[in-house]
């Protein structure tokens, strides 16, 4: 096994899951050290200097963080994140955690950067979709904006109760199609590492449970999976692909669970997952220093204007 024994990485996440303990048994196989953080746990501050910390240990020691952090604390663990030197690795970039904060503006930026997507419509009231909803090609979801099962209306009538009942509640309201056949695949920078089928008794197959199934994607079902990681400065995420035609990204999870994929693909996804971090860092670290001085620049500029122009 590969290890770099100069090397260490900081994972950060919420608690030691299933999944973040085989990335972490399988980290300390190829790092020199790891460190696992939970992230209600870390301290940051801003005096005469920045500074990040967990317990007595100063996080900046590390030149390498892994994310796993979940859309709850997306605005979080980019506050943290942003904090670290600018030649710190991350796969998975500070910036990519407020894009994935909310599904309408994820799938926003998707559409900008020229990815195609599910079609959605977001808005606070019933009279503000009256006409989608005289228009609309029925059944459809109507969720929250919170990942969570949706709604399946059948008509008008009981779109316009629903919409009530979430506008009653101040809550953003999404209107979107129907996904009737989806697959995710797992992003390992340059690699998409698996591929799972879901298969559902319910209408709502983007977030609702169901059975899951090896699945083999061609080779332009990959390349939309790593167009739309890259998309959001992700190497490592999930991204859910609706095979209609033409194919269209549904969402984009960064952080995963990855054991029941694994299993139902018989394939070891958080070592898969580990040889990319490994390897894309070692590429990081032989960078020469004016290629990494740009690439720095241009990723603070995004970070910056991202969520006005959205680079």
């Amino acid at each position: 096994m590969w290890t770099g024994v100069d090397m260490n990485l900081c994972i950060i996440g919420q608690e030691k899951s299933e999944s973040n303990i085989r990335l972490l048994e399988e980290a300390k196989k190829a790092f020199g050290s790891v460190f696992f953080v939970p992230i209600n746990s870390i301290g940051i501050g801003l005096t005469d200097k920045f500074s990040i910390h967990y317990r007595a240990t100063d996080l900046f020691k590390f030149k390498a963080i892994l994310p796993r952090v979940s859309t709850k604390y997306c605005s979080y663990a980019y506050q943290i994140l942003s904090l670290f030197p600018s030649d710190t690795f991350m796969p998975i970039k500070p910036i990519s955690f407020l894009l994935a904060d909310e599904r309408f503006f994820l799938l926003t930026v998707l559409r900008k950067r020229g990815i195609p997507t599910i079609d959605l419509h977001m808005s606070r009231s019933t009279k503000a979709v009256e006409k989608i909803l005289d228009e609309a090609d029925y059944p459809m979801i109507i969720r929250a904006p919170e990942k969570k099962t949706g709604v399946v209306v059948k008509n008008k009538v009981e779109a316009k109760g629903v919409i009530d009942a979430l506008t009653h509640l101040q809550k953003n309201i999404l209107i979107e199609e129907v996904v009737k056949d989806m697959i995710s695949l797992y992003v390992a920078d340059p690699y998409v590492v698996a591929a799972i089928r879901k298969k559902t008794k319910e209408i709502d197959v983007v977030f609702g449970k169901g059975n899951i199934k090896k699945y083999k994607p061609d080779i332009e079902t990959e390349q939309l999976a790593l167009d739309a990681a890259k998309s959001v400065d992700a190497q490592i995420a999930r991204v859910d692909i609706s095979l209609s035609d033409p194919m269209k990204v549904v969402n984009i999870e960064l952080n995963p669970p990855l054991m029941d994929a694994s299993k139902a693909t018989d394939i070891d996804i958080p070592k898969k997952i580990i040889k990319a971090v490994y390897e894309n860092y070692q590429n990081h670290k032989k960078k020469p220093l004016l290629i990494k001085f740009f690439e720095d620049a241009h990723s603070v500029v995004k970070d910056v204007l991202g969520s006005k122009k959205l680079l």
